[in-house]
């Protein structure tokens, strides 16, 4: 487990490896978290993570994965997967709400790798600033599939004029940029396929709406965001046509999965540091839960190792899925193993350990979820997880 040496059960809060972790990717950001004493910041960040955001801005963190030739840092997939548990860990509504930006990014700069020049333009003006990325996917309806688009970008002149809806959309107090699925149209309302268009956070027409309820990851700034004839330039509008249009889909999938899944592989290390020191005496729950965060990481990083040594789109996606269903399968679990070793004294005196708990379900309702695996970009899901229910 984070901060604790092969084989030592005994509880790490002081967290040397949380903090590796962050500064691996940004320096000096662990202590701008104060990482040291991740139980005492957790339920302060969990009401307000603008400045874990802020941090991350500051820090260029949100570069990481933007290739090093497009000015971020270039980080592996291991890395990430590394990273985003280390932040859950200390933050879990700010990993959760990073995870949006960093596998748009992510699947971007493959596209980039590629070759593709437009990519790498967005790319590097996104670097350049350090920006935030919202993500906005599609408005799906029950029955349809990712195709079913709720936002549509009009040609007009040298730009487009981008009218939609996204809610939730995470990060979207915080965002610099929101990354919105689109429509593209004529000016004569034809269709020409679809696209990703970057449109700046504080652009006239671009409105936020009240939407998050729930009290379960309330500070990862979740409105509903509305656009109403936004002008976006051409440049900043990614076409997803031809080999880049299926790289992207599919990175997209395959980053998303590799990254929520380890954001919440440390919310449920968030609940076991805050836990650790309330485990009743001779419980092996906490031990048996922690070791069984640490097996489930291992699975992620395997599909990011394969990743990361360029295996085909196919099998990147098929081990990132599965990685992230046995993720899926088991955290909540773990979330109740942790509240049973702290006992019932701590659930009369906080709130606190039941909210984690209660959030580590909500990985099942993030894309794609079982049972309705069908759509663009999981052409190369083998059929057995796309039937998975």
């Amino acid at each position: 487990m984070i901060g604790h040496a092969p084989g030592d059960t005994t509880p790490d809060t002081t967290g040397p490896g949380l903090a590796a972790r962050l500064d691996a990717v940004a320096d000096g950001l662990s202590g701008r978290l104060a990482a040291e004493e991740p139980g005492l910041r957790a339920e302060e960040y969990e009401r307000d993570a603008g400045a874990v955001l802020t941090a991350l801005k500051d820090t260029r963190a949100t570069t990481m994965l933007v290739p090093s030739d497009c000015g971020g840092r270039g980080a592996s997939a291991a890395d990430a997967v590394r990273f985003q548990r280390a932040l859950g860990t200390l933050a879990p509504s700010a990993a959760i709400a990073s995870t949006m930006h960093h596998y748009k990014i992510a699947a971007l700069g493959g596209v980039a790798a590629a070759g593709d020049e437009h990519a790498r333009a967005i790319l590097t003006d996104l670097a350049r600033g350090a920006e935030l990325v919202a993500s906005g996917g599609a408005e799906s309806v029950p029955g349809k599939d990712l195709r079913s688009l709720g936002s549509r970008a009009v040609r007009d002149g040298d730009d487009y004029l981008v009218t939609g809806v996204k809610r939730p959309c995470s990060l979207s107090t915080s965002m610099t940029t929101m990354s919105l699925m689109v429509e593209l149209r004529s000016p004569e309302g034809e269709s020409e396929g679809f696209a990703q268009a970057f449109v700046p956070a504080g652009a006239p027409g671009l409105e936020r709406e009240p939407f998050w309820r729930s009290p379960v990851f309330l500070a990862a700034e979740s409105h509903a965001v509305r656009l109403s004839g936004v002008r976006v330039p051409r440049g900043r509008v990614f076409p997803l046509r031809g080999e880049p249009g299926r790289r992207f889909a599919t990175d997209c999938y395959t980053w998303f999965q590799l990254l929520v899944a380890a954001s919440y592989l440390g919310v449920a290390t968030c609940l076991a540091q805050a836990t650790a020191p309330e485990r009743r005496a001779g419980s092996r729950g906490w031990t048996e839960a922690a070791a069984r965060l640490d097996r489930l990481e291992a699975g992620l990083l395997d599909a990011a190792h394969a990743v990361d040594r360029g295996a085909g789109a196919a099998e990147r996606l098929n081990l990132a899925v599965r990685a992230r269903d046995a993720v899926e399968d088991e955290v909540g679990a773990v979330g109740g193993l942790l509240l049973r070793s702290a006992g019932g004294g701590s659930f009369a005196r906080t709130g606190f350990f039941t909210l984690l708990a209660g959030g580590l379900h909500a990985i099942a309702f993030h894309p794609p979820q079982r049972g309705a695996r069908e759509g663009i970009g999981l052409e190369p899901l083998d059929p057995r997880s796309k039937d998975k229910h």
